[in-house]
């Protein structure tokens, strides 16, 4: 459980009683690449923590998916809506590589942060975060693929080096012939 102990205080210190409390109720998975951790149409009733490898987000349009978020070790990931709200889910989740993964449910979840001050603060954190994130990324989206190949590369190298091509080029809302054609003119 050190992995978990270890994000968390970056974000706030934990009492003791915290760190026992936590230590019953998360744990530690093991997620086979291309295994898919929620289900488009599924309640996300999991809040994951990437210890090592690589999950996708995928929103799912008829017979068409498209990458909307990739995340990596030291990432928190969940369904946002799905997860606060209990409603079905309009996202897919899958592991993009062989993850290792801690996972608390949201019962829990809540219940740590009825519980504890530290854990409120966490989360309060953890929120704003990730939704500025999200509204940079979406900003950065819709610039040029070349602008937005260099914001990944230079923000999140680990997705650049790490993902595959097609799931990459499927971030960025291109085809994989035209990330190839950015990834050969920056060697040149």
């Amino acid at each position: 459980m050190d992995y978990p102990l270890s994000q968390l205080r970056k974000y706030h210190e934990l009492s003791a009683a915290f760190v026992a409390d936590l230590g019953k109720r998360i744990r530690r998975i093991e997620a086979a690449r291309n295994n898919t951790i929620l289900l488009k149409g599924d309640i996300c009733r999991n809040l994951y923590l990437i210890e090592k490898g690589m999950l996708a987000c995928y929103d799912v349009e008829g017979p068409k998916k498209y990458c909307s978020w990739l995340m990596t070790a030291g990432d928190f990931v969940t369904a946002v809506d799905s997860f606060n709200n209990q409603v079905i889910s309009t996202e897919t989740i899958v592991a993009v590589t062989e993850c290792v993964l801690w996972v608390i449910t949201r019962e829990d979840f809540e219940e740590l942060t009825r519980l504890y001050r530290e854990f409120q603060v966490i989360r309060q954190v953890l929120t704003d975060k990730y939704h500025i994130q999200s509204r940079v990324m979406d900003a950065k989206r819709k610039r040029p693929p070349e602008q937005f190949y260099e914001y990944l590369e230079a923000n999140y190298p680990a997705i650049v080096r790490e993902a595959p091509i097609t799931t990459l080029a499927s971030l960025m809302g291109i085809t994989r012939t035209t990330l190839y054609e950015i990834i050969h003119r920056k060697r040149s």
